[in-house]
């Protein structure tokens, strides 16, 4: 039973793999049909596009052969257009040339008649003032006449005015005399009235007694009252007396009184009309002696006139002869004109012909763009579309190569699985073979089993026919239960075997069931991976056909790509060579116009030297005409000794009686002044002078007739490179001085004795850099022999102005005299000597060991100051990328803010530790107000102002900490109307310190044009810029007053802080300040609360604070300065190669009383100086009430090195003048003390 339903189990298990099998196939060949509909689908959609490809890949050919042939048409068109173009152009800059010339050609004809015209207008009014002057003074005369016969009409007829004025001083003494004789009645009479009035009140005294008496109650007899009645009659009868007296004696007053009033008014009308005659007769004085000097500018004016008549008329011929060749030229111009337009209407018509042809070929072009666009469309979709095949491509490729790697996974378990397969056959047939074994067991067993049945039939069949026999049979019965027991234990044994064997088959049942499964499915794997991987395969070899096709397509389209590449950089370089042109165009627009600023400039360098020669000439003129003058003198004189000498002669009696007749006679030699030999050299000597003046004279008219037509070749042929820039020179004994110093011999200051006392020495090496040039300007005369510039070493052109030294006779251009490097005397000028260059060095190489940070001397003795920084410590290599610009001391000697720049640096002095307070990139300038607690800085290389507070930036530099970096949090102000240029850059700031309230601080900061004037916002807590003012030239220094701001530009300019109105500082009006209108301004500075000291370039002046000069010295710089600091009393100077300390007096009444004598005579005082030597020194910050820090440059080669030292101002004049500290420091105290409150009361 249970085998067969194993067999029925094996039978339904075939059927059911054979079912799957079908299905299986019929999966296979659906999958097959559609993978081939779906790469026949592909190919055809392939095709397709590569036909379209190949369409659009014609069309773009064509499209670009056609584009290339209307580029090429519209280039030689705009080619020809362009060349009209230019062709009309310069026609028509050469015709408005021509018109601009006659234009200004008629323009100075019409000013020179104006000019003209105003003259003799000029002339007319003064002619007409003349005569109004003279009908004045004719009137006066009348006046002056009546006045004296009004005169003599009332007192006496006088003759003369001598008698009339005798007349009148007799009648004033009269009547003074009868004044005083009035007087002194009135005052008798005074006395009387004031007796009468004292005896008035005694009698009305006595009334009141009486009257009381008479009104008391006592009992009065008839007696007392009648003689009552009579006393009070009396004295009522004396007092009516008193009182006519009185009377009498006040109208003889009033009468007095009166006459008096009479003789004092005729006498005050004698007196007026005097002074009137006095007054009007110096009126009319004044009057006649300005009339002359009117008389006289007026001869002057119209001689000037008649000449500058004379010159302008020759003036205007030749304006007339170059007027008819400018005509000339403007008709052959003409002519040329009309053949250029015939020449242009041609060019036009063609033109018109080109333009019509160019708008057909710009309509073919707006058409063949259409196209383009259309193609490019096209394009684009073609594009998309290869975008999505290439997607696709992608994709499919990715898949590929996922169902490759799936394919290889399954071929590995396929093996994997075609190996258990092979187990499982093996097994399966094994088990097989135990079946057929275990079913042939089976059949011998059930044979067994029906053997058994019969024996145990026969055998039941025997025992019972046996049973009877049982009984008798005890033994067989015995046997046969043992062989029973036998058999049943065998049957035991077989059915345990058998229970086994089922289990067993049961179990290969199972497993049977579990691996004909997973054959199955692996079986059902494997047919789907095989038809798979065919699938695949196949679509592999269509991708890759399609790949290949696309790749011969993006060939083809990387192709045209660079062509398009090509032809779009061919395309831009055309238009950058355009633009190159342009640019080329510009720049020679732009070296024209720089040629023209040249040219004038050229124009105002010779107009400059024109009026140094007028200068020179009048100078000359007044040299010569002192000479002659002299020579006059002399000749006077020595004929006076001649005619003194002759007279002392003794006479004969024929002279005695008829004369003397030398003279007369004839044959006779002439005198011995005309014949000595002095006389004849003094006389040659005098026409020597008057030929040198005639060809002066004839040199000046020509440069005045030649200046105007000169052209600018020939004016730099004359003068050389004279478009060269003017430099200033180094020393300033080579500049010219004030009006009041030029005339004055140069006197040494004591710094200058005590430096020529010390080159006196053996080493001698300060000698050559304190003798410098004492130039002066002089003319290359024709005759003499040309001379060579000492800097240029190229000769000095005959006639044109040069700077000789007065004590070498060096000689120099003009424009090279800023160049000049040697010293007076020097032989070597281009270089200094090895000692002062050792000694420079020496100098300039100390360091932090080897300077006596006390003392600040150098090794020879000599102060220069403390060394508190050092760019070349060898510990820090990043302080040698740092370059100070400015510095704040924060605490005094304690710690230093540097502005560098990389930067905001805290340097603490005594740890000589430096600190980098992070937050701005470079610091340039700034400036701090204490009263404010805010700080303004220039930053990121002059692009912006920033803005901090103060106490912050107090805290950040005294950070102790190493590790931690102290940040500074700032705010840029913006400045929206400044209208400042990206290449303008913000030079300068200050903010004022000046105002009562804080809150109402002034700060300006300045850039290369122009100023910005910032207010303080309370609600902002910012600084808001409130006006902008344009400058001609840099501002230098700004410094603040009370209620304005001194700005040095091309001028000193003060700016009124309320109405931000500016105006110039300086009083021209004052004579001895016309001067400075030529120099350079520097810097202005606080002297009082009453005086300032203007710094120029050339000199100093000291003013009040009107601009007027309150001293009447300048002050002398002795070298070339680069930069002031005042530290009331002390004045920092910079230069090239020192820094200069100047003590100054805080007033002219102190410096007079102090005695400097020379202060009386307008010449500079001798003042105390101090020179520390120091190269291309800055001054930066202030330290102390007078000390001051500077960083100077270290000179060695190769070096360049900062270095900043703390100059001690006390012990560098104690150490040059041997003055004790205490005598300084009471000095300096009390004129600081003094200066501060000064400062205060301000």
């Amino acid at each position: 039973m249970k085998l067969q339903n194993y067999k029925d189990m094996l039978q339904q298990i075939k059927e059911q793999n054979l079912k799957s099998e079908t299905n299986h196939e019929e999966q296979r060949r659906q999958m097959a049909e559609l993978y081939e509909q779906k790469l026949t689908d592909l190919r055809k959609k392939v095709r397709d596009s590569q036909d379209t490809n190949r369409r659009m890949t014609m069309e773009i050919k064509e499209i670009r052969t056609e584009l290339d042939e209307s580029i090429s048409s519209s280039k030689s068109t705009q080619e020809a257009k362009n060349a009209t173009e230019r062709n009309i152009e310069e026609i028509l800059r050469r015709l408005n040339e021509e018109i601009a010339s006659n234009n200004e050609l008629h323009a100075e004809k019409v000013k020179l008649e104006t000019k003209l015209q105003l003259k003799e207008n000029e002339t007319q009014e003064v002619r007409a003032e003349c005569h109004r002057l003279e009908r004045e003074l004719q009137l006066a005369e009348c006046r002056c006449q009546l006045a004296e016969s009004s005169l003599a009409t009332q007192v006496s007829p006088y003759e003369t005015a001598p008698g009339s004025l005798t007349e009148l001083n007799a009648i004033e003494d009269q009547l003074r005399a009868d004044l005083l004789a009035a007087k002194e009645s009135e005052n008798h009479q005074k006395g009387r009235a004031d007796q009468l009035q004292t005896l008035v009140t005694k009698l009305e005294q006595m009334l009141e007694r009486f009257n009381e008496q008479s009104l008391s109650p006592t009992k009065s007899h008839s007696s007392r009252k009648q003689e009552g009645e009579t006393v009070g009659d009396m004295l009522e009868r004396q007092n009516e007396k008193l009182e006519d007296k009185l009377a009498a004696v006040r109208e003889q007053m009033i009468v007095e009184r009166q006459a008096a009033r009479t003789a004092n008014l005729s006498l005050w009308k004698v007196e007026k009309q005097l002074e009137e005659a006095l007054s009007e007769k110096k009126l009319l004085a004044r009057r006649m002696e300005l009339t002359e000097d009117r008389i006289k500018k007026v001869q002057n004016a119209s001689d000037e006139a008649q000449r500058m008549l004379k010159t302008s008329q020759e003036e205007t011929r030749q304006r007339e002869s170059r007027i008819e060749e400018l005509k000339q030229e403007l008709a052959a111009a003409k002519r040329d004109v009309l053949k250029e337009h015939r020449q242009w209407e041609k060019a036009e018509q063609e033109r018109m012909k080109c333009k019509s042809e160019i708008i057909e070929h710009l309509a073919n072009v707006h058409r063949l763009e259409q196209q383009e666009t259309e193609l490019r469309q096209k394009l684009r979709q073609i594009q998309s579309r290869f975008d999505g095949v290439t997607l696709e491509q992608k994709n499919t490729i990715r898949e590929l190569q996922e169902e490759r790697e799936k394919s290889r996974k399954a071929n590995d378990s396929c093996l994997v699985l075609q190996k258990e397969l092979k187990q499982l056959t093996d097994n399966f047939q094994r088990l097989k073979y135990a079946c057929s074994i275990t079913d042939s067991q089976l059949t011998e067993v059930e044979t067994m089993l029906k053997s058994e049945q019969e024996r145990n039939k026969s055998q039941k069949s025997q025992l019972d026919t046996l049973h009877e026999k049982l009984r008798e049979r005890n033994d067989q019965l015995t046997d046969l239960r043992k062989q029973l027991t036998t058999v049943e234990s065998e049957k035991r044994l077989a059915e345990q075997r058998a229970q086994v064997l089922a289990s067993e088959i049961d179990e290969l049942r199972l497993n049977l069931k579990e691996q004909q499964k997973k054959l199955v499915a692996q079986q059902d794997q494997l047919v789907e991976q095989t038809n798979a991987l065919f699938a695949t395969q196949e679509r592999a070899e269509l991708l890759d056909g399609q790949n290949a096709n696309y790749e011969a397509q993006t060939a083809d389209s990387n192709r045209e790509m660079v062509s398009l590449k090509e032809e779009n950089a061919r395309i831009l370089s055309e238009l950058f060579h355009k633009k190159e042109e342009v640019g080329n165009l510009q720049a020679e627009i732009r070296g024209l116009e720089s040629a023209q600023a040249n040219l004038h400039a050229e124009i105002d360098s010779l107009q400059d030297t024109l009026a140094e020669k007028e200068q020179f000439y009048v100078q000359r003129d007044i040299k010569s005409n002192a000479t002659l003058a002299q020579h006059k003198k002399l000749i006077d004189y020595l004929q006076l000794k001649v005619e003194d000498l002759s007279a002392k002669k003794k006479k004969t009696l024929a002279d005695k009686l008829f004369g003397s007749s030398h003279t007369n006679k004839e044959n006779v030699s002439p005198n011995d002044v005309e014949s000595s030999i002095l006389y004849r050299a003094l006389k040659e000597e005098l026409k020597r002078e008057q030929k040198m003046n005639s060809l002066l004279k004839e040199q000046l008219a020509q440069l005045n007739g030649t200046a105007t037509l000169r052209s600018p070749r020939k004016s730099a042929a004359v003068n050389g490179d004279s478009d060269a820039p003017k430099q200033r020179p180094v020393s300033i004994a080579a500049l010219p001085r004030s009006p009041q110093k030029q005339q004055q011999p140069l006197k040494r200051t004591t710094s200058q004795v005590e430096l020529k006392t010390t080159a006196e020495k053996p080493t001698k090496v300060t000698i050559e850099n304190q003798a410098h040039h004492r130039f002066e300007l002089a003319l290359q005369e024709s005759k003499v022999d040309a001379v060579n510039c000492v800097v240029c070493e190229k000769a000095v052109v005959a006639g044109s102005p040069f700077w000789k030294c007065k004590e070498c006779k060096d000689v120099t251009h003009r424009k090279c005299r800023s160049n000049v490097q040697s010293h007076c005397g020097s032989t070597k000028p281009t270089a200094p000597s090895a000692d002062d260059l050792s000694s420079i060095q020496s100098v300039s190489s100390l360091t932090l060991d080897s300077v006596d940070v006390a003392g600040g001397t150098t090794s020879g003795g000599e102060y220069i100051g403390s060394l508190v920084y050092s760019s070349d410590g060898a510990e820090d290599q990043a302080r040698k990328e740092i370059e100070v610009n400015c510095a704040f001391e924060v605490a005094e000697q304690q710690i230093l803010l540097l502005g560098c720049n990389t930067g905001l640096y805290a340097y603490h002095l005594d740890s000589q530790r430096l600190v980098h307070i992070s937050g701005l990139e470079s610091v340039s300038c700034m400036s701090i107000c204490k009263r404010l607690a805010k700080a303004i800085m220039v930053g990121t290389v002059g692009e912006k102002l920033y803005q901090c507070d103060y106490r912050q930036l107090e805290s950040r530099c005294q950070s102790s900490s190493s590790c931690h970096k102290p940040v500074l949090e700032t705010s840029a102000i913006e400045l929206p109307f400044a209208n400042r240029t990206p290449s303008e850059k913000w030079k300068l700031v200050l903010i004022s310190d000046e105002a009562e309230n804080a809150l109402d601080s002034v700060a300006i900061a300045a850039t290369s044009t122009r100023i910005v004037i910032l207010k303080y916002d309370l609600k902002l807590h910012m600084f808001k810029p409130v006006r902008a003012l344009d400058t001609a030239t840099p501002v230098t220094s700004i410094f603040f007053t009370r209620h304005s701001a001194i700005v040095s530009s091309d001028k000193f300019y003060e700016i009124d802080l309320d109405n931000y109105a500016a105006e110039e500082f300086v009083d021209l009006s004052d004579k001895s300040m016309e001067s400075t209108a030529k120099c350079q301004p520097l810097t202005a500075v606080r002297i009082s609360r009453q005086e300032y000291l203007l710094c120029f370039a050339e000199y100093g002046v000291f003013v009040d604070e009107f601009g007027c000069r309150s001293r009447p010295y300048d002050l002398n710089w002795v070298y070339a300065p680069t930069g002031f600091v005042y530290r009331d009393p002390f004045l920092f100077i910079s230069h090239y190669q020192s820094v200069q300390i100047v003590r100054l007096h805080r007033s002219f009444s102190k410096e007079m009383a102090s005695g400097d004598n020379a202060s009386e005579n307008s010449e500079s005082p001798e003042l105390q100086r101090v020179y520390l030597p120091h190269y291309m020194s800055t001054l930066l910050a202030n330290s102390g009430d007078v000390n001051l820090y500077a960083v100077a440059i270290d000179q060695r080669p190769c070096n360049g090195t900062q270095k900043i030292y703390h100059l001690d101002t006390m012990q560098a004049f104690k150490q040059k003048f041997n003055i004790s500290m205490e005598t300084l420091s009471s000095v300096a105290t009390s004129v600081t003390l003094g200066s501060t409150v000064t400062g205060n009361s301000i």
